[in-house]
Formats: C-alpha cells, structure tokens, sequence
C-alpha cells in the first residue's frame, strides 16, 4: 500500500540530505527505498527518491514521522508552512 505525506517542515543538512517531517497516512511500517511524487498546493512539482524513515527515539505527540532524501529539493522552511506540500508514493 503506498503512503502519503502531509509535509510540516523540512530540513536541510550539510551532507546533502533533506529530511521531510509530517503526518503519513496508509503505511504504518518504516519506509525506504521508494519513489514519491512531490505535490505543492496539489500541482506536481518533483518525482524523489526516498532513502529511508529516521527512527525517533521518542514518539511524536502528533504521531509526526521523518523520512528523508539525498535528491535536491529546492524549497524552504517557511514556504512549506505555508504552502499544502506533500508526497505521495508513486
């Protein structure tokens, strides 16, 4: 069954990677190694490559989940809250 993200925030490390934090419907296992289509404001904006799920020690109060992507994302913080980002499995 595929997934789909609800994005709340993102996050951009030195290593390259970028790190998606939202709500995920339809997948209740870690994810890995799958493709996902990122939509903004419900237009189709990149395909990605999903590398993993990060695991959290502690459970997010609102079941938030992290997954993450070493493809080059060009979108920030601030225009996520504001906009309706999310991905969903192709």
């Amino acid at each position: 069954m595929s997934f789909e993200m609800k994005i709340f925030d993102i996050f951009h490390f030195q290593s390259g990677e970028t790190i998606f934090a939202g709500s995920i419907k339809g997948k209740e296992g870690l994810l890995k190694n799958s493709k996902a289509q990122l939509l903004i404001d419900n237009t189709e904006y990149q395909t990605i490559q999903i590398k993993g799920e990060l695991l959290m020690d502690v459970k997010h109060p609102q079941n938030h989940r992290a997954i993450s992507t070493t493809d080059l994302i060009d979108l920030t913080s601030d225009f996520v809250k504001k906009h309706d980002c999310k991905l969903i499995e192709i």
